[in-house]
């Protein structure tokens, strides 16, 4: 049984890429998966919640207005990602990533990202696999309060259905960043290079690129039933 995704205990989440093992790295890895899909995002106003989506480097994105927005340090905007101070329907995409694991509550901060954006918009959302033998890391003594294994995982397919149940069109997913995010291995993607070609699964981060959908509710009208005619001769003067 699923545990619920709503906690009362908040773990922060990283302030930068380099907080996490290989971390550099695996920006560079997300950004290279997510480049032929934010080239074809156009519009006028984009948020990228968290520090790790800020720190993001996405070269082909098309917006003319980008936010970062986040509760703590220093964002270009300050607010709680469970309270965007956007008005509705104004964001044309919103990049969460390594972001959900941390809120108290997700589903509220997807209530809020779906508010938000325009109809069609988009929303990018990257988190970490807990498919990957990166987690195997996480269970290590020493790493249990470190960044990212002290945030609470979820898989790809739950977030998906999050995104279904808020009318979201999940048009792109995979899986980026083959590594054990183990900071004691030289080589980044040390033991899994190979096995990520075959399995892409393993690999440390997933993605998903959706698109909010609205369906106009058409007017049907309903037909008035037509009374019986009733014919005006005697009864006893009809032919049988």
């Amino acid at each position: 049984m699923l545990k619920p995704a709503r906690r009362e205990k908040v773990t922060k989440a990283p302030l930068n890429w380099q907080q996490l093992p290989h971390g550099l790295w695996l920006k560079q890895q997300l950004s290279e998966a997510l480049a032929p899909h934010t080239a074809k995002m156009f519009g006028y106003y984009s948020a990228r919640l968290g520090h790790l989506a800020a720190q993001l480097e996405l070269p082909e994105l098309r917006l003319q207005h980008d936010f970062s927005v986040a509760a703590d340090a220093e964002p270009k905007i300050r607010a709680e990602l469970e309270h965007l101070p956007f008005a509705e329907s104004t964001l044309d995409a919103v990049f969460l990533v390594g972001q959900l694991e941390f809120e108290r509550d997700p589903h509220q901060v997807l209530r809020e990202v779906s508010r938000s954006l325009i109809a069609d918009g988009y929303v990018v959302i990257a988190g970490f696999n807990p498919l990957s033998p990166a987690l195997l890391a996480g269970l290590w003594p020493t790493n249990l309060q470190q960044l990212p294994w002290c945030g609470r995982y979820f898989t790809k397919a739950r977030v998906y259905d999050w995104l279904s149940l808020l009318n979201f069109e999940v048009i792109a997913s995979g899986y980026a960043g083959a590594t054990l995010m183990w900071s004691a291995t030289k080589s980044p993607d040390f033991g899994l290079a190979r096995l990520s070609q075959m399995l892409p699964p393993v690999r440390s981060m997933y993605y998903l690129v959706a698109r909010k959908r609205e369906f106009p509710l058409t007017v049907v009208r309903v037909r008035q039933r037509a009374k019986p005619r009733m014919s005006s001769m005697p009864v006893a003067n009809r032919v049988k």
